[in-house]
C-alpha cells in the first residue's frame, strides 16, 4: 500500500476529541500496516453537512487525484453527514479504488456494490433523523425565546438559573473577572492588555463590550 492519509473533525462536545481520533487512525495504520502519510484536520465545531470544509475537499481531492490506496477515520460519520455528499464520495471512492477504513469498524468494502448501498441507504436514514433533530432543536430554541427564556451558552461570567431558564451572574465564576476587564477597556487599556492582565482572549473580550449594557446592568439591578 503506497499512500494512506487520515481525516479528523469535531462537531460537537460529545464527539470523541481531536486528539484521540488522531491517536486512534495511528494506532489502526500501525496494527494493519498502512503507511500513514498524514491526517487532515478541519478541527472543532466544524459540521459535517459543510460541503466546504478546507481540509476535507484537500482529502477528498487526493481521492481524486488516484495518489493515495486507502483514507483512515474515527468513524463513518466523520466524512460526511449530508446524504447527497456521502453519495458522491463513496461513488469517489469506488471509481478511485481508495479504500475507506475506520477505527470502529475496520474497513468498508464498498467496493462491493451492496455493501456500498447498506451505506448509501444508512446515510440517508441519518440524514433524515438529523434533518429532524435539528428541526426540534430549532422549535426549542423559538419556544424558549417566545417565553422570554434565555438560549444558547451563556456568555463568560454567566450561568443558567436553578430553573435552567435564565442568565444570571456566575458570582463564584468570572462575572466579577469580567466586571474588572470593562473597566480595564473604559480606562484605556488594550483588548491586548486585557488579556496580559486577566487572560481573556481579545476575542471573547469585543463579545464582552457587546454585551456591556448587560454585565453593568446586573450590577445596577443588585
Amino acid at each position: 500500500m503506497a499512500e494512506v492519509i487520515g481525516y479528523t473533525r469535531l462537531s460537537q462536545d460529545s464527539d470523541t476529541s481531536i486528539e484521540r481520533q488522531k491517536r486512534h487512525i495511528r494506532e489502526y495504520t500501525v496494527e494493519h500496516g498502512m503507511p500513514l502519510e498524514r491526517i487532515y484536520d478541519d478541527g472543532e465545531r466544524t459540521s459535517g453537512w459543510d460541503e466546504s470544509r478546507e481540509k476535507y475537499q484537500q482529502a477528498r481531492s487526493r481521492v481524486q487525484s488516484g495518489e493515495i490506496d486507502a483514507i483512515v477515520i474515527n468513524d463513518k460519520r466523520r466524512l460526511a453527514r449530508d446524504f447527497d455528499e456521502t453519495m458522491r464520495l463513496i461513488l469517489d471512492l469506488r471509481e478511485y479504488g481508495v479504500e475507506a477504513h475506520t477505527f470502529e469498524e475496520g474497513k468498508l468494502d464498498l467496493s462491493d456494490p451492496v455493501q456500498a448501498a447498506v451505506e448509501v441507504l444508512q446515510a440517508a436514514s441519518e440524514h433524515e433523523a438529523k434533518k429532524k433533530e435539528i428541526e426540534r432543536a430549532r422549535e426549542a430554541v423559538q419556544e424558549r425565546m417566545e417565553n422570554g427564556y434565555d438560549h444558547g451558552r451563556p456568555p463568560m461570567g454567566f450561568r443558567f438559573d436553578d430553573e435552567g431558564e435564565q442568565w444570571v451572574p456566575d458570582r463564584d465564576g468570572e462575572f466579577d473577572t469580567v466586571l474588572e476587564a470593562i473597566c480595564m477597556v473604559e480606562t484605556g487599556s488594550t483588548y491586548r492588555e486585557v488579556e496580559g492582565e486577566l487572560d481573556i482572549p481579545p476575542s471573547t473580550m469585543s463579545g464582552i463590550m457587546d454585551r456591556r449594557e448587560q454585565y453593568l446592568g446586573v450590577c445596577k439591578n443588585e
